[in-house]
C-alpha cells in the first residue's frame, strides 16, 4: 500500500496552493505521509522539499499535478533513480493524455485508489537512444515519448537514412527526405505522431511508430516497428541547423558525423490507472469521438 506520496507539480500554474494544500490535508487523514518536490513546494516559504530526481527513492507513489510535459520530466526523473514506483497524472493543463485524470476527478480518484483500494497498474516501454559521433559513443538518454530529428526554421529538406539492425543483420528501412522523422513509443503516439499523421498505438503495446514530417515522397508512411528491432539513424547530407529532440524537452545539435541508435529500454514506467476510466474512454473524451446531437434547424 502507498504509504507515503511525493508530488510533482508544474511551477506556473495560478492558485497552485489551493490545489496543494487541501490534497496534502486529504492524504494526511488518510494516514499518508506526504514529501514534496521542489517545484511544489516553491509555493509554501517553508516546506522541505526533495528533487524530483531523487523523490522516487523515497515514496511509493508520485502524483504529477500539471500537463504532459511535467508528467514527462517525471518519467525521467524516476528512470534517473532506477526505482520502480508508480505515478499517477492529475491534469491541470489542456489535452492530457497522460495525466488523465481531470482536476474535478482527482479526489474520487484518490479515494478509489486509498480507501477502496481499486485501481490498476499499468507498464508502459520506454526508448533508449544511444548518441555517437564520429563512431565515438558520446550519450545514452531514455525518454518515454518521442525522439525527433528536425530542420531548423531555415534549413532545407534534410535526408534521413533509417537501418533496421536485426539480429545483428543491417537492413535500409528508407532515406526519407523530409522535414524531419518522429520515432514515438505507443505512449507518445498522441502526441507529435499524431499530429503529423501518425497513427495512435495501444499503450501496452510493445513497439514504437516511425513517422516522416512532411515527407517530400508521399509514398513515405508511417511505419510500426517490433520492439525486438534496433533502429539507426543518421543524416545523408552536410545539413547545418539540425536538432534531435528527446521528449521534447532535451536537445541536441547534430550534423553528419553523429548516428542515434534507437532501442526498446529494459526501465518499464508504471502508471497508476483508475478501474472506471479505460483508454478508450480518454481517446473519446480527449478526440471528441462522442456521438453528437445534430438538431434541425428550420430555415
Amino acid at each position: 500500500m502507498f504509504k507515503r506520496v511525493g508530488i510533482i507539480s508544474k511551477t506556473k500554474v495560478k492558485n497552485m496552493a489551493d490545489v496543494i494544500e487541501p490534497l496534502i490535508d486529504y492524504l494526511n487523514k488518510n494516514n499518508v505521509e506526504v514529501i514534496l518536490g521542489c517545484q511544489a513546494a516553491s509555493i509554501f516559504e517553508s516546506k522541505e522539499c526533495i528533487k524530483r530526481e531523487k523523490l522516487s527513492l523515497y515514496v511509493d507513489l508520485i502524483l504529477v499535478l500539471g500537463g504532459d510535459g511535467t508528467f514527462i520530466a517525471a518519467t525521467r526523473a524516476i528512470n534517473k533513480s532506477e526505482r520502480d514506483i508508480p505515478i499517477l497524472g492529475i491534469n491541470l493543463g489542456n489535452m492530457g493524455f497522460l495525466t488523465e485524470v481531470p482536476l474535478s476527478d482527482m479526489y474520487t480518484t484518490l479515494d478509489n485508489i486509498f480507501i477502496k483500494k481499486r485501481y490498476s497498474i499499468e507498464e508502459r516501454m520506454m526508448i533508449d537512444v544511444d548518441i555517437y559521433k564520429n563512431g565515438q559513443f558520446l550519450k545514452k538518454e531514455t525518454v518515454f515519448n518521442d525522439v525527433v530529428i528536425n530542420k531548423g526554421a531555415l534549413a532545407r529538406i534534410i535526408k534521413i537514412k533509417a537501418v533496421a539492425k536485426i539480429e545483428e543483420k543491417e537492413y535500409i528501412v528508407a532515406i526519407y527526405h523530409a522535414d524531419g522523422l518522429i520515432i514515438s513509443t505507443p505512449s507518445g503516439s498522441t502526441a507529435y505522431n499524431m499530429s503529423a499523421g501518425g497513427p495512435i498505438v495501444y499503450p501496452s503495446l510493445d513497439s514504437f511508430v516511425c513517422t516522416p514530417i512532411c515527407p517530400h515522397t508521399l509514398s513515405n508512411r508511417p511505419l510500426v516497428i517490433p520492439e525486438n528491432i534496433e533502429l539507426i539513424l543518421s543524416l545523408e547530407d552536410k545539413s547545418e541547423d539540425v536538432m534531435l529532440t528527446l521528449d521534447g524537452q532535451i536537445g541536441y545539435n547534430i550534423d553528419d558525423s553523429y548516428t542515434v541508435h534507437i532501442s526498446k529500454s529494459k526501465r518499464l514506467i508504471k502508471i497508476l490507472t483508475s478501474l472506471n476510466k479505460n483508454y478508450f474512454d480518454i481517446l473519446r473524451e480527449k478526440l471528441g469521438w462522442e456521438e453528437r446531437k445534430i438538431r434541425n434547424v428550420k430555415c
